[in-house]
């Protein structure tokens, strides 16, 4: 049997049936990552074949963007929505037209944890967490657009919530506000503005409250321009190119005043209300008093910055404009550059090239240019286990 495999491997099996039914058996779920790539190969080979043909089976066209989220088509500012995985695309829902007041300015699909016992039976089922322009976040459902929960955002200290994104994926999710700007006659007036963002923080499925904080120039200067959180970080970014990153979970545990529940009555910094609920929505109760310790910072042209691979690297463009479509990809450890770490495809086109690494955490790095792709891996120099080469 060993030596059938062995003979099995040695020739490759390029049949879909046969690679379908050996996926099936769990032939590749010894090792993470190949259920993933097997599946790619059997899609690359039926897609590559030469007795393949395709043919148009639906076209649609829309005035606002058309979002993708894993095989749902989303129209309409989110009011319709349509499966992609049937054979032929079909309508799953299609809500009636919403006022203004009630647009979505963001949306996140949020999908079942396994292996998790949760309150609602509506839980289980894959669900989509949107950002109105009045301040609501609310959690639909996949299937059929019916509004789950309701949480208003904005209490006393910010009137306008515009972005979500993950901090770990399925887990932790920030909502971020648009930049805070005085009215012209506040500022003529000589008033000062120093909250620049404000941040909500939620746990999701079942979906509860973490904490409000603002990122104020006092504390992280007056040139930052923008911030963002992944992983545990807090990535703060600077008019002159210059990136910080600090502990975003050692931040939360350290200002926090004081937890609170969705639903909860509060009486708190002279406000009363209900955690959640129109008109209070959120209290903000971390409060950052002193600059946190900081765990790097890069500077890099446009605030480009990446991390990745293993030992951690980071990807820049050095922060010059003769450096545009120049990567740099260096330890994170000592800052001190790969060998081969230089990437500049030297490509003429409109289209910028890009980079990043990939998700999988392989340490892979993906080069995107307007007419080639390069699949890079960071890697041990041999013998010498210190220092990392891009191969």
């Amino acid at each position: 049997a060993g030596g059938g495999r062995a003979a099995l491997r040695a020739c490759g099996v390029h049949n879909v049936c046969r690679l379908l039914s050996r996926r099936a058996h769990g032939f590749y779920a010894r090792d993470a990552g190949v259920a993933h790539r097997k599946n790619l190969g059997l899609l690359r080979r039926i897609m590559c074949q030469e007795s393949t043909k395709f043919k148009n089976v639906w076209t649609t066209h829309s005035a606002s963007p058309i979002a993708y989220e894993r095989g749902r088509i989303y129209m309409d500012n989110y009011q319709c929505c349509i499966t992609s995985i049937a054979q032929q695309p079909r309508l799953i829902y299609q809500k009636s037209k919403c006022a203004k007041s009630e647009k979505i300015e963001d949306a996140l699909l949020l999908e079942c944890p396994l292996g998790e016992m949760l309150p609602s039976p509506s839980d289980y089922k894959a669900s989509l967490i949107v950002l109105t322009v009045q301040n609501w976040l609310l959690r639909l459902s996949a299937d059929s657009g019916e509004v789950l929960e309701k949480v208003y955002l904005a209490g006393s200290c910010c009137k306008f919530f515009r972005y979500l994104s993950w901090d770990t994926p399925q887990e932790v999710m920030i909502v971020k506000s648009a930049q805070n700007k005085l009215p012209a006659a506040a500022r003529q007036a000589g008033i000062q503005q120093t909250v620049l963002f404000y941040l909500a923080v939620f746990q999701v499925l079942p979906l509860s409250f973490i904490g409000m904080l603002e990122i104020n120039k006092k504390i992280f200067g007056n040139s930052v321009t923008d911030v963002a959180v992944s992983n545990g970080i807090l990535i703060v970014m600077y008019s002159m190119g210059l990136v910080r990153l600090y502990n975003f979970k050692a931040i939360l545990e350290q200002f926090m005043e004081q937890p609170f529940d969705l639903g909860q009555e509060f009486n708190w910094n002279g406000q009363v209300g209900v955690v959640g609920k129109y008109p209070f929505g959120l209290p903000c109760n971390i409060k950052i008093t002193d600059t946190p310790p900081l765990l790097f910072e890069a500077s890099s042209l446009e605030n480009a910055f990446q991390i990745g691979g293993y030992p951690w690297h980071y990807i820049i463009t050095p922060n010059k404009k003769k450096h545009k479509g120049v990567f740099h990809i260096c330890s994170l450890k000592d800052n001190a550059l790969a060998k081969n770490g230089i990437q500049d495809m030297k490509c003429c086109s409109l289209e910028p090239d890009w980079i990043y690494f990939h998700p999988d955490m392989s340490g892979r790095i993906i080069h995107v240019g307007p007419n080639l792709i390069k699949v890079l891996k960071l890697k041990e120099v041999k013998n010498h286990a210190d220092q990392m080469e891009i191969a």
